[in-house]
């Protein structure tokens, strides 16, 4: 169904935005990388080769499989029709306490677009409700354009991640509920003229009513709720649930549906789970990308940053391992926190197969504002030592890391070291017989200005023979690294000048060769 105008008054008037997750059972167990070219799977209402099929997603329903069936024939329908290098059939089983954090999510999500979220209460007592989400967005549509450009916004941001969801609008939270049910391939928003009609013809299988109630209704030959709406009301009363009539009401919007709106947590937690255990770091990250990102937006929502958090990583067959994740300053940068997880897998080493990831935060700050200085201070050269710290402490681990000192000569990532420049060690070294002895090799530099502390002004985007015989001033400066950089460097420098005058920085490789140009001075 096309989406279609809701008439508003300037008022604002309530307009309610159902989302239903039909295979939520299936999507918050899935592993993000699967989620694209789901596999096929199905819902198992026990366990041992007893059970049934209660559910199954769209790939387990192209296959043949349906609802009812034994677990040994929904495996016999998958070796019959998949291909021969097709993945197994998943088989789950309800893990209520999954679906309702990964529902806590999508509503955490859904406050993005609006103040108010909640999710849609059962219908009787001790019954169930549907996976899903209710929006009042009739407040908030006007931010975003309008009511069909906030739905249109909405329904892109999910299709991002590739879920299944169907979606429908009405004036009444009930209402909306119940019309997205039906399996549209569009949204449907109502309008309020023409909500009575809709959810009249609206078939009783698809109202989350107990099913002694449908079949009661189904003996009478009654298939749709206007037709139970048509019954008289004081026997209709008198032979069912008195909830039964109150729920009418509701679906007809002639009573109020209470309902809590969501209150956001006070901490993060996401997990995810992993089908084929495995203990690659590269796959782990992979299954680590979700949850990263969604404490990205949990903390953009919020207008908050994390310095620190934890991700728990659960085995078969022994306990979990906890790995610390901190950063220099609290932030939230999505790829600082893959990179400082690889750190901790990496030293890890070892890890035995993991088949759920957890991650959770809870000390949370308001971002420091302003920015950095042009010349580093001591609050950034604090920060940079706390970074380093850290780095450290996620290679080499907690214990044989405990602090940061800074000390003379402890094998710096650079160093220098002067080295005179006797005639006997550069056979092109020459005095000009004009120079006198002692003066200064430049005009406008003092004689002890040169050794070790000329730099060029301009440094040349590659080394270059010099063109004529040039003169060597003041001492070599020996430029080397040790093992530990990532860059190899092992030659010396030294200031010089062109028979012209002009003044350059020379470049040898240490092992031998002819000098070279690398920078000048103007």
């Amino acid at each position: 169904m096309s989406i279609e105008s809701t008439s508003r008054s300037p008022g604002h008037e309530s307009y309610w935005l159902a989302l239903r997750f039909p295979e939520a059972w299936f999507e918050c167990q899935c592993p993000e990388d699967e989620r694209h070219d789901r596999p096929p799977a199905v819902l198992l209402d026990g366990k041992g080769r007893g059970s049934r099929v209660a559910a199954i997603n769209r790939a387990a329903a192209g296959l043949g499989i349906e609802i009812g069936q034994s677990l040994a024939g929904a495996r016999s329908r998958h070796r019959a029709n998949a291909l021969a290098d097709a993945v197994p059939l998943r088989c789950l089983t309800v893990e209520q306490r999954a679906v309702e954090d990964w529902l806590a999510e999508w509503g955490e999500w859904a406050l993005t677009y609006t103040s108010r979220v909640s999710r849609p209460p059962p219908v009787h007592s001790g019954g169930k409700t549907g996976a899903g989400l209710l929006l009042e967005i009739g407040g908030s549509a006007a931010l975003f354009g309008g009511l069909e450009a906030l739905v249109a916004r909405l329904l892109e941001a999910l299709q991002s991640w590739h879920l299944v969801v169907q979606v429908a609008g009405a004036s009444h939270p009930r209402v909306a509920w119940a019309l997205a049910a039906g399996d549209a391939e569009a949204p449907w928003l109502c309008r309020p003229r023409e909500q009575l009609a809709a959810i009249s013809q609206l078939p009783l299988m698809l109202v989350d009513w107990p099913t002694a109630w449908i079949d009661r209704f189904a003996e009478l030959g009654l298939r749709r709720l206007g037709e139970v709406r048509r019954l008289p009301r004081d026997g209709l009363g008198m032979r069912t649930d008195p909830l039964l009539l109150v729920d009418l009401d509701r679906l007809f919007g002639e009573r109020d549906w209470p309902l809590v709106d969501l209150v956001p947590s006070a901490r993060y937690a996401r997990e995810v789970s992993l089908w084929d255990p495995a203990s690659q770091v590269d796959r782990l990250l992979l299954l680590a990308r979700g949850p990263l990102v969604g404490l990205g937006d949990f903390l953009r929502r919020r207008q908050l940053a994390v310095a620190d958090f934890v991700v728990w990583l659960a085995h078969e067959d022994r306990p979990s391992t906890r790995l610390e994740v901190a950063t220099a300053e609290p932030g939230r940068d999505e790829p600082l926190w893959q990179e400082q997880l690889r750190l901790r897998l990496e030293s890890a080493g070892g890890l035995a197969p993991v088949t759920r990831l957890r991650v959770e935060a809870e000390h949370f700050v308001a971002p420091r504002p302003g920015q950095g200085s042009l010349f580093a201070d001591a609050d950034e050269r604090g920060r940079d030592e706390r970074a380093l710290f850290q780095r450290l402490q996620a290679r080499l681990g907690r214990e044989a890391v405990s602090r940061v000192q800074d000390a003379p000569d402890l094998i710096p990532m650079r160093r220098s070291r002067l080295h005179p420049l006797p005639p006997h060690q550069d056979k092109s070294f020459r005095r000009r017989p004009t120079e006198p002895a002692g003066a200064s090799p430049l005009s406008g530099l003092s004689p002890g200005a040169l050794p070790g502390a000329f730099r060029p002004l301009w440094w040349l985007e590659k080394p270059r023979r010099p063109d004529a015989p040039v003169h060597h001033h003041g001492q070599i400066e020996r430029v080397e690294t040790g093992w530990w950089a990532t860059a190899e460097e092992s030659a010396d420098y030294c200031a010089g000048e062109l028979v012209g005058g002009r003044a350059v920085c020379l470049r040898r490789e240490r092992a031998g060769g002819d000098w070279q140009v690398v920078g000048l001075d103007d």
